[in-house]
């Protein structure tokens, strides 16, 4: 019962970018707010984490603009791209927070079957995360410049490996 808040905690995890206000703050000298999770229960919050998910959308959308710098031509052909991209990574991303959720509810009776389950969906999700990166890549090269679609895939990387360290700085180990 106590990994209940867990499991909606480490789901926000998942699909946030808990560092997002600190990399913004590097970049800009006004401090942002952090966004704070409410302390809810798995069942009946999935409209909850619906609404704080595009809460973030657009805060990260925000971090991506500014880092991005593209003028109002490019910036409008990027966006074309970078929409898509983002409704593809939302669905890639359910599939990390069923992956959390399955985690949390089988911690305390974890055996060798269950881990193995929830390591070869945690690598699937990764190899899709990745394709998808490449996918999207080309799409706004060819929309954009190669030299764009590249900072995009930086900035992404950034965003993703920071928010990776944070999902799993704050997931309990397995027990022995």
């Amino acid at each position: 019962m106590k990994y209940k808040n867990l499991a909606f905690a480490f789901a926000i995890a998942a699909v946030s970018l808990p560092t997002l206000n600190n990399l913004a703050q590097a970049e800009t000298p006004a401090p942002a707010a952090p966004v704070a999770a409410p302390p809810l229960e798995i069942t009946g919050q999935d409209r909850e984490l619906d609404l704080f998910r595009s809460s973030l959308r657009m805060e990260k959308w925000q971090f991506v603009r500014q880092a991005m710098a593209l003028n109002g031509e490019e910036e409008k052909k990027f966006l074309s791209q970078y929409n898509k991209y983002e409704a593809d990574l939302k669905k890639l991303n359910d599939k990390r927070v069923a992956v959390i959720k399955d985690y949390v509810a089988n911690f305390e009776k974890m055996n060798d079957k269950k881990a193995d389950e929830l390591v070869k969906r945690s690598f699937e999700f990764r190899k899709q995360r990745n394709a998808l990166l490449e996918k999207y890549y080309g799409k706004v090269a060819k929309a954009t410049s190669k030299v764009i679609g590249a900072r995009f895939l930086q900035v992404e990387s950034v965003l993703q490996g920071a928010g990776d360290v944070a999902v799993g700085s704050e997931i309990p180990l397995m027990s022995k």
